[in-house]
């Protein structure tokens, strides 16, 4: 049974560092304002994985009243120490997120992050996102045991390229974690990473998983203002809305919205 409306704020690449501090500050005073259930964050928490970016963020993650969720980003290893990126690309990020569970139930939402950067790859980019299939598989297997109506997966890496998207998206295995995603019980995944918000659905055999892709918090635009996404979800349906960080306030547009129905994992 539902318990009413619950309500998420997400946000991705805050980059502390890089933070426009407008927008950090509009998202904070929003989370109290609308009495949101959670904040969740989908990566790229830093700049350059920073001890004082870290420590910056920690301040501003401590002033929230509501549960944290965050997973890594590729800027969330530590840019200037080769040697840590290699061999313990995380420490850092895991070292100041420590307090906030990977998994959480948040009234109506299970809420499940999982890791899609990494400290360095073999290609070009080593920004781009990879996909483990083991977690994924873990936490599909976790989500079916979770209660309440909504499933939800963080990461940082969109799995498939967003049609608006001003950068390159080429996540490995990101096809085949769709696929996973849509057989399972999860019904939303966030991400960030491309720096404007989207939503698109995925689906396959009949099965439906909706995407859905924060801006950013920071200084580094991609022809967007910083934004953030309201999140509610009500025993109707879920409602995803857009919300654009301006000068004098903040502009909302809608991005998603669609039923519940039973899932069927």
């Amino acid at each position: 049974m539902m318990s009413g409306k619950t309500t998420l704020l997400h946000v991705s690449d805050v980059h502390f560092g890089a933070q426009d501090d407008h927008a950090v500050e509009t998202v904070r005073e929003a989370a109290e304002d609308m009495k949101a259930d959670a904040l969740v964050i989908s990566g790229d928490l830093t700049q350059r994985g920073a001890h004082s970016e870290f420590d910056e963020a920690a301040r501003w993650l401590d002033r929230f009243s509501m549960p944290v969720i965050v997973v890594p980003g590729n800027h969330d290893t530590p840019l200037l120490n080769m040697t840590a990126r290699l061999t313990s690309p995380f420490r850092r990020f895991r070292s100041y997120t420590n307090d906030y569970p990977n998994a959480q139930q948040v009234g109506d939402a299970y809420l499940r992050g999982i890791n899609t950067a990494r400290g360095w790859q073999a290609r070009r980019n080593w920004a781009e996102g990879v996909v483990d299939l083991e977690d994924l598989e873990k936490a599909c297997q976790d989500s079916r045991a979770a209660d309440g109506p909504v499933r939800i997966l963080v990461c940082h890496h969109p799995l498939r390229p967003p049609e608006t998207a001003p950068i390159s998206v080429s996540t490995i295995r990101g096809s085949r974690a769709l696929r996973r995603l849509a057989e399972s019980a999860f019904d939303l995944l966030l991400c960030g990473h491309v720096h404007v918000p989207f939503s698109s659905v995925y689906e396959e055999e009949g099965k439906r998983l909706v995407l859905v892709g924060a801006g950013t918090l920071s200084s580094r635009l991609r022809d967007h203002p910083p934004s953030f996404n309201r999140i509610d979800i009500t025993p109707e349906n879920v409602t995803v809305e857009r919300h654009d960080i301006l000068a004098n306030g903040t502009v909302n547009e809608p991005l998603a919205t669609w039923k519940l129905a039973p899932s069927t994992a």
